[in-house]
């Protein structure tokens, strides 16, 4: 439904309701009008007949009063009368308001006549005896006896009643209809009220319930696409990884100065388009509202240090000096998303090393505001490059946006980066500025609101840095920290074959147990273990054990940032699942005595390369041409793989979801021994990262065990080689 029609839906019926609501309102007010016009008739009416009964008694008080005086010459009869006049005087003024009614009229005023008369004849009676004497006054009465017992008086106050009377029952009717019309239109008001609202109402349980459908359609959307990203981030970076890892490779071997200028070549082009991928992923995440922004505590320091050692490499290949100074008021442990400030970090000195041929490249943090429990920290970004001209700063933030389209064919990029930098800078609530003086260089401002920790973070620099002297390599133990089997086996076998000292803790809690007992050189540390989780173990290894033990997680997923959020966990390093033995060799000797072993060149045998869905390369890199190790750890995966899925299916049919993905995330692992994490790991992603679309889970499932089938019957060819 476009919006145009929902406003018109919306509208439409709004403005007919008003009218009608405004034409039954005009009725009603108009009865209610005439309604009150009428009681005012009414009132006026009684208030005739009031003064007609006034003018009647007063006329009969006077009489009385003056006939007891004669009889009795008793003056107190006189108190009094001038009132009585007053009220018959009153009661005429009143009578000769009306005007309604012509013959109402005419008895009125044959009404006045004969109350004139007689109000005259009393004031005559009076002065006869104010002059002469009651016998004077006697007298006046016997003179003008008509008039003194004349009923002329109660016989036009009979006839105006009657009269009045006619238009009173008029007046009557006319408020009962009146009033009739203004009940029967204030049942229609309230009524089509009533109606109204249960029409809204229905109306807008309607809308919500659009609302809802739209809303689930879009988080339906946003998985797709999340999906699609963690698919394309993996089938992308995996054959992109491997172009720039072999391509290193072979840039150690002995070539001439053509053929390693043109390996170089290739090194660059897939670092910049590995870099690309990682842009457009990142865009695409911030446009899907999937980019999340986490509330941990870290390092500060040892984040900028982190930093500093990975863009040094570059400067230093260009002549650049790379200045970095933190403010040493600013406190070192806050609490935000150390990977997007990883991030943010990077794209910045990342665009001042691009261009900037020689001079400095600087990093300033300093506390802009500090209050009680949180601060704003400032980070300046600053070189002596090429600059930007004034009128193009405004549009550098823009998406495929630089200052020139010259800085494109000379330097590449996709002008995404500082895009990228500024919705992060904004999704985390700070702001970035830029000033740049064209030949003189450029300085990029971040603002970005921090929360003060309480944690304590031990500082694990010269971790990192100095390796341990005090221990020979036969006395170097490590506590392996990991809950899978085939992970343990592959490590147990390594050590072994390395003459390394090792204790297995199956989780957390129990590598705290064991660093409680015992002292241990080094510790390989999973992310993902029940009971207790590999963060939570390094934070309480940290701040509760107060040991400085070097640490080194061990996860499956490699994403970028997450070395980052392991450091600001109190980690010292990362490497990613499967473990490959001259990574993990090189991290033990970067922090112990242990000495890193010659690669044997015995590890990759042609037997086992032509099967279809398992790969042997990194059974055998492990092996080293032990064949007992290669036979248990295909019978371990013969037999580890029917009861993970046999695990998964209950658990999805139960619907436990959180069995479900612990089981899918464990698999990975299980499978890497057969070389199926390419072929199986998408199919595992959807399972773990599963969000309540059942149907597409059992098409998973169903991919999923066929795949299994298939590879599990090629696994079992190889294991009858090995009998």
């Amino acid at each position: 439904m476009s919006g145009k029609r929902i406003i018109l839906y919306i509208i439409g019926p709004f403005i007919l309701g008003t009218l009608v609501l405004v034409y039954l309102e005009y009725n009603s007010t108009k009865h209610v009008n005439a309604l009150v016009t009428a009681n005012n008739k009414l009132l006026d009416e009684f208030q005739i007949t009031q003064n007609l009964l006034d003018a009647a008694k007063s006329k009969v008080v006077i009489e009385r009063k003056i006939r007891g005086f004669i009889e009795s010459g008793d003056t107190s009869y006189l108190s009094g009368l001038d009132s009585e006049f007053h009220e018959i005087q009153a009661a005429q003024d009143f009578l000769h308001g009306i005007a309604d009614d012509s013959g109402s009229v005419v008895l009125i005023s044959e009404l006045n006549r004969s109350i004139k008369l007689k109000v005259d004849l009393f004031h005559d009676i009076l002065d006869a005896y104010h002059k002469h004497g009651i016998k004077a006054a006697e007298d006046t009465i016997n003179a003008n006896l008509p008039e003194w017992v004349s009923y002329d008086i109660e016989k036009y106050l009979r006839r105006i009643s009657n009269a009045r009377g006619s238009q009173l029952g008029l007046i009557t009717g006319a408020v009962q209809k009146s009033g009739k019309k203004a009940i029967e239109f204030s049942y229609i008001v309230m009524g089509l009220v009533l109606l109204a609202a249960l029409l809204v109402f229905v109306y807008i349980i309607y809308i919500i319930k659009k609302l809802i459908r739209s809303e689930k359609m879009l988080r339906d959307t946003a998985r797709v696409k999340e999906n699609f990203l963690a698919n394309m981030s993996h089938e992308i970076r995996t054959p992109m990884n491997a172009i720039v890892g072999f391509t290193q490779l072979l840039g150690q071997k002995n070539l001439d100065e053509d053929a390693r200028h043109y390996v170089q070549t290739i090194e660059r082009s897939g670092e910049n388009l590995l870099a690309i991928v990682n842009d457009i992923l990142d865009i695409s995440k911030i446009e899907a509202g999937m980019m999340r922004i986490e509330h941990v505590p870290f390092s500060l320091r040892g984040l900028v240090d982190s930093i500093e050692t990975m863009v040094q490499p570059r400067a230093t290949s260009k002549g650049i000096q790379l200045k970095v100074e933190i403010d040493p008021s600013i406190p070192d442990i806050l609490e935000g998303d150390p990977v997007r400030l990883t991030q943010i970090l990077n794209n910045l000195l990342g665009n001042a090393l691009k261009f900037t041929a020689e001079g400095a490249v600087s990093l300033k943090v300093s506390a802009e505001e500090q209050r009680e429990g949180t601060v704003k920290v400032k980070i300046q970004v600053s070189d002596t490059g090429i600059g930007i001209d004034a009128q193009k700063l405004k549009q550098i933030f823009g998406r495929f946006e630089q200052a020139d389209d010259t800085i494109t064919r000379q330097y590449g990029g996709t002008g995404l980066g500082l895009s990228i930098v500024r919705d992060l800078v904004t999704l985390q609530g700070g702001t970035i500025d830029v000033e740049s003086n064209p030949g003189r260089g450029t300085a990029f401002s971040v603002l970005i609101p921090y929360t003060i920790s309480t944690s304590q973070i031990v500082d694990n620099l010269s971790l990192t840095q100095v390796p341990l002297t005090d221990q020979s390599t036969s006395n170097v133990v490590v506590l392996i920290t990991e809950d899978n089997e085939f992970n343990q086996s592959l490590l147990i076998h390594i050590f072994k074959n390395w003459n390394i000292r090792y204790d297995i803790a199956n989780n957390g809690q129990e590598a705290i147990d064991k660093l409680n007992k015992r002292r241990y050189d080094l510790v390989l540390m999973d992310i993902q273990m029940p009971v207790m989780d590999g963060y939570t173990t390094a934070r309480k290894i940290r701040n509760e054990l107060k040991s400085d033990v070097p640490i080194i997680a061990m996860t499956a997923h490699a994403m970028p940032g997450e070395r980052e959020k392991c450091l600001s966990f109190g980690m010292n390093e990362y490497i990613a699942k499967p473990v490959k033995q001259e990574h993990l060799s090189a991290l033990i000797s970067k922090f112990t005595t242990f000495v890193q072993p010659e690669p044997q060149g015995e590890a990759m045998l042609a037997a086992g390369q032509d099967y279809q869905y398992i790969n042997l390369d990194y059974l055998k890199d492990v092996g080293d041409g032990d064949k007992v190790y290669e036979r248990d750890t295909t019978r371990k995966f013969l037999r580890a793989v029917p009861l993970a899925l046999e695990g998964l299916e209950l658990a999805m049919y139960e619907g436990n979801d959180a069995e479900m993905k612990r089981i899918a995330h464990n698999l990975k692992t299980t499978i890497s021994v057969m070389g199926l994490n390419d072929l199986l790991n998408p199919l595992l992603d959807e399972i773990e990262f599963f969000q309540d679309d059942y149907p597409k889970l059992q098409q998973t499932m169903a991919a999923l065990q066929e795949l299994f089938d298939k590879a599990m019957g090629e696994a079992r060819e190889f294991h009858k080689t090995l009998a």
